[in-house]
């Protein structure tokens, strides 16, 4: 069970069968509300790197995963397919590096490293200053106190700080299971299936 449909002959995806469907869609997710600015928690970084081939090369999919994390490879297949026209902007943080590090594998740390690095400014301009500060602040507050885990706090006060407007996630027990009481803070928080279907109605316009 997949996400989309792939067209055997062709081998391209086949995202609606009807028009109706598409506009449907369409009005859920409208453009206007596309994610611009996406905030990559440290496991969707995790994700990228460990399945890289099958993401980012369409090799086969990797065999015996659970249909959840099934799920959210193909959505970052899909996702990374529009990606490079797309005109939206990933960030990760200095505390999704220091996550990283703890990789007890020296070959998978200095991949998620090079990979993470990729998403975190390291010019400590204004715009990152005003983030970590802000961080700082709100890790602490009754604003995201429904999430237990301090380090998951950090990253999604990291990720308010610098404006993003979705945090994405593949912890579905800890975060996304919290949004609810996360009303308050002015960020959508998506996992990978989630995040691709906002972008799914608009994916013609790149590919």
């Amino acid at each position: 069970m997949t996400i989309e449909r792939r067209n055997t002959q062709t081998g391209k995806y086949q995202l609606y069968n009807t028009s109706q469907q598409h506009g449907e869609d369409c009005a859920l997710f409208p453009y206007e509300s596309l994610p611009r600015k996406i905030f990559l928690d440290t496991n969707v970084i995790g994700t990228l790197v460990e399945h890289g081939a099958t993401i980012f090369e369409h090799e086969g999919f990797p065999e015996n995963v659970d249909a959840t994390l099934a799920d959210d490879i193909e959505a970052l297949m899909h996702i990374s397919a529009v990606s490079t026209r797309a005109n939206w902007m990933l960030f990760a943080c200095k505390k999704t590096l220091e996550e990283l590090a703890n990789t007890k594998d020296a070959i998978l740390r200095d991949a998620l490293l090079d990979y993470g690095s990729c998403f975190v400014d390291y010019h400590d301009g204004d715009d990152w200053r005003y983030a970590a500060d802000f961080a700082r602040r709100l890790k602490d507050s009754k604003f995201v106190s429904a999430i237990s885990g301090r380090a998951d706090r950090e990253l999604i006060s990291n990720a308010v700080g610098l404006g993003c407007d979705v945090f994405c996630t593949r912890d579905r027990s800890t975060i996304i299971s919290k949004r609810d009481a996360l009303r308050q803070i002015p960020m959508r928080i998506l996992t990978p299936a989630e995040w691709w279907r906002h972008i799914r109605p608009w994916a013609g316009l790149w590919l």
